[in-house]
């Protein structure tokens, strides 16, 4: 019996042995690191510092497998289109990142076609890009619509493409076609997400001197086909000429937390454009950004924040606007549109953000079906003379707000103000500035207070700290500004 349990036992260490090799073999497949310098071979392997390959054309050839790492060499120059190929998986995600120092590489689309993307993820899923410095500059005397990182998913009819992580790239001078050229777009600028995307993370990312667009979602707004769990993140964004960041056609899960926009909304003409806004879009948080600088926008935009919807299938609902920062804009702070419904605006500071050109104007609401429209706790802080505070005003409820005019305002809004329109427990300050105003017989309104709220800094600084400034420093004992009104959620699950 011994010989036979021998054999068995023998047998059994072969088969383990050769288990462990072919999982060795596995792991290190799926580890596998490609390196690309301006000094390397499209002759090499490619799997190591020493034998990197050279060009983006090799990389664009090779179908990358999941745990794949394409590593570019730090400070190195590609002038050139990065469209790799393949998928990783959800615990295996392919990676593009740096290796050997810490200056970024750059890639330069250079702008050649119309659509081009200098680094495009095209219907592929799960992939990390990561520390790549990138621009699409369109050659002088053509206008094209040229696209800095573009992630597209594919028609409605396909699947979604998943786990998309994009970190700490610089994005800048992409010289999309703008308003009235051939080739202008929406859906060209810094970063762009296209199509069904299930979960995508834009963070720490620096977007500079972009058009169109900086940062924005571009997907069906057709709920069954929208995306969802997408998360904007840390990025700054300056010198855009449309929109500083929108989220279009998503469904849940989604936020644009933590941002700063700065001279967004550069255009000066009839297109319309805002700093941060949302359309298609249910149960986005807009959280903790700023949004400052903006001096064009169009004949009726420039806002800070828009909460937007002109048709059933644009309908943004349940979104919430909440502890932002807006300040020196100069179309106004908030859009309101017809079709957006549940829409909650609260805990913002805005200061100064009406302008001395188009409109001077607060807010721009439109008359709307809906009444679930609620702005409540936020503080409103103008300096220059206003024309109109509302524009339309209707179907909103204002309650526990301070709005305080340190020149004058001519009116009230623009159309007549019905019983739709609910202000309550606010205070205004001065009294002669606000009690003239066109209130209108039929306005909802009770228990409002002409005291000065007395701020200890009505100027806030760039770059507030919100957790040391926001609530302490502005709010004010005649309105209780930390009191939820009865009838609304507290909802504080974003907070820091």
């Amino acid at each position: 019996m011994k010989p036979f349990f021998l054999a068995l036992l023998m047998a059994f260490f072969v088969f383990s042995f050769e288990d462990c090799k072919a999982n060795s073999g596995e792991k290190k497949a799926v580890e596998m690191n490609y390196y690309i310098s301006n000094d390397g071979n499209d002759n090499n392997s490619g799997t190591s510092v020493d034998a990197p390959w050279r060009t983006i054309g090799k990389v664009n050839s090779i179908l990358f497998q999941p745990g794949n790492r394409i590593l570019f060499k730090s400070g190195g120059i590609w002038n050139d289109v990065l469209i790799p190929k393949g998928s990783g998986t959800e615990g295996l995600p392919i990676t593009i990142d740096k290796y050997g120092g810490e200056a970024l590489p750059v890639i330069n689309g250079g702008g050649q076609k119309n659509g081009s993307g200098t680094l495009r993820l095209n219907q592929v899923s799960y992939w990390q890009i990561n520390n790549l410095e990138i621009t699409n500059t369109v050659p002088a005397g053509m206008t094209y619509a040229a696209i800095g990182i573009h992630v597209s998913g594919g028609d409605i009819s396909e699947p979604p493409i998943l786990g998309i992580s994009i970190k700490n790239c610089y994005v800048h001078d992409v010289n999309s076609a703008t308003d009235g050229q051939i080739n202008y777009h929406k859906n060209s600028g810094g970063i762009i997400l296209d199509g069904k995307i299930y979960g995508a993370l834009v963070q720490n990312c620096y977007i500079k001197n972009c058009a169109v667009e900086g940062l924005r979602t571009a997907g069906s707004r057709e709920i069954p086909e929208r995306s969802k769990d997408i998360i904007f993140d840390h990025n700054t964004l300056e010198n855009i000429y449309g929109d500083g960041i929108v989220m279009s056609g998503v469904t849940g899960g989604s936020k644009i937390i933590y941002n700063k926009v700065y001279n967004a909304c550069m255009n000066t003409g009839s297109q319309n454009y805002a700093g941060i806004w949302t359309i298609g879009s249910i149960k986005t948080l807009v959280a903790y950004n700023e949004v400052y600088g903006l001096k064009g926008g169009g004949n009726n935009d420039g806002m800070a924040f828009d909460a937007d919807g002109y048709d059933e299938i644009t309908t943004t609902d349940g979104d919430i606007f909440e502890y932002n920062y807006s300040h020196d804009n100069n179309g106004g702070f908030f859009l309101l549109m017809k079709d957006a419904k549940n829409i909650t605006v609260r805990y913002n500071v805005s200061i100064n953000d009406v302008g001395t050109i188009r409109g001077k104007k607060l807010f721009l609401i439109q008359n709307s079906p809906h009444t679930s429209r609620y702005v409540y706790n936020n503080v409103f802080y103008m300096k220059n003379p206003v024309e109109k505070l509302l524009w339309e005003g209707s179907s909103v409820e204002f309650k526990n707000n301070i709005f305080y005019a340190a020149s004058s305002i001519n009116k009230l809004s623009d159309k007549e103000i019905t019983d739709k329109a609910r202000f309550y427990s606010n205070s205004f300050y001065p009294l002669d500035i606000f009690s003239s105003l066109n209130w209108g017989a039929s306005l909802q309104k009770n228990n409002r207070l002409y005291k000065n709220p007395d701020f200890k800094d009505p100027l806030l600084k760039k770059g507030c700290t919100f957790d040391q400034t926001f609530l302490p420093n502005l709010f004010y004992p005649h309105v209780n500004l930390n009191e939820i009104p009865s009838g609304y959620q507290k909802n504080c699950s974003y907070r820091k």
